[in-house]
């Protein structure tokens, strides 16, 4: 029996070296995209309470600030994107690791008041450690979206592109994998419009597109604004979008789309004829948010009567959720209407 104990002690060894070894390469790893997100220790928090970062619904974005350098800008921008996207789900919380009483001074009472996002104060280090120190990233602001109990991505929270990553991580569609994927093609695409070569730039941006309209939803714009850009006939534009709404692609993306040529100050040339046919396809699908579309484009058009009748079906027919922004648009168009007719509103 002897003879077989340093067999099984150094199997033992082996397993257990092998088991360190892993842990070890675990802690080394940066904390990024694809992992758990670590506890969050705040102290105290100045506005707000904590996000849950277990929720199946919505995002939680955590940003790490330097209160000089961050203050002004990311309020402003979290104030936007909380106003924008918490109905759906989004919760954001600001982090800070300057003491309590600076950052409560750092912000006025009618700051405080106005702030529609979380501020926590980290002055044990705790959660910077767990998370920004983790990270390996030494950059600030630095912000992590969590949705579906993992972090999805990283970086600037003050990037033009979050915006867009939010709105698809809101409804759980946000795929780093799927960008990864698509990124040398829209790489392509932008270089071949830097130089004019227009026909090479619209073949990289559709094979991008044809991975998930629905997804990329941001690139179908910006395919089209490049191609009202360059094209001297609106016609060519027109009949490309027309033609990828047919293909699919949801009508949160077609939605999207009427909401862009309506209303984006990039789109100068405004097809609301295209966009009129679009919002009319997305009411069998989804009568809402189908008729929504409907009556802004009929404001657009100044046919207030329609709009106002098309957004009153649209409110009377809207979850719980959705009645107050439909009929804040309703109360838009009857003050728009009044002010048309030299009533006052």
């Amino acid at each position: 029996m002897n003879k077989k104990y340093p067999r099984v002690w150094f199997v033992a060894c082996a397993c257990l070296t092998f088991v360190i070894a892993a842990f070890a390469r675990a802690d080394d790893e940066p904390l990024g995209v694809g992992m758990s997100p670590p506890q969050l220790q705040i102290v105290k928090y100045i506005k707000g309470s904590a996000p849950d970062l277990s929720t199946n619904t919505g995002c939680v974005l955590v940003v790490f600030m330097n209160l000089d350098q961050d203050k002004a800008s990311l309020t402003s921008a979290m104030n936007a994107l909380q106003k924008e996207l918490g109905a759906k789900g989004l919760q954001i919380l600001a982090v800070s690791k300057s003491k309590e009483e600076d950052v409560d001074k750092a912000f006025s009472k009618s700051e405080k008041a106005g702030m529609l996002f979380a501020l926590g104060v980290d002055d044990s280090d705790n959660t910077w450690r767990a998370w920004a120190d983790a990270s390996k990233n030494d950059k600030f602001p630095l912000g992590f979206i969590v949705s579906r109990g993992k972090i999805v991505w990283l970086g600037n929270p003050l990037d033009a592109t979050l915006p867009a990553i939010l709105r698809k991580s809101v409804v759980g569609k946000y795929d780093p994998k799927l960008l990864k994927k698509a990124q040398p093609m829209l790489e392509a695409a932008r270089k071949s419009l830097q130089v004019g070569n227009m026909q090479e730039a619209y073949k990289h941006f559709d094979e991008a597109i044809d991975l998930d309209p629905a997804f990329f939803s941001d690139i179908v714009l910006e395919r089209y604004k490049a191609t009202l850009k360059n094209e001297t006939d609106p016609k060519v534009a027109a009949e490309w979008i027309l033609k990828l709404v047919k293909k699919g692609g949801g009508v949160y993306v077609q939605n999207e789309i009427v909401m862009a040529i309506v209303k984006d100050p990039e789109i100068q040339k405004r097809d609301l004829e295209s966009a009129l046919v679009i919002a009319d396809s997305m009411v069998g699908k989804n009568p809402t948010i189908g008729l929504q579309a409907k009556a802004l484009v009929c404001a657009a058009q100044k046919d207030w009567a329609q709009a106002i009748d098309l957004q009153t079906d649209a409110w009377m027919g809207a979850e719980m959720a959705d009645k107050p922004m439909a009929k804040q648009r309703l109360e838009e168009y009857r003050a728009a209407a009044k002010i048309q007719s030299g009533k006052k509103p």
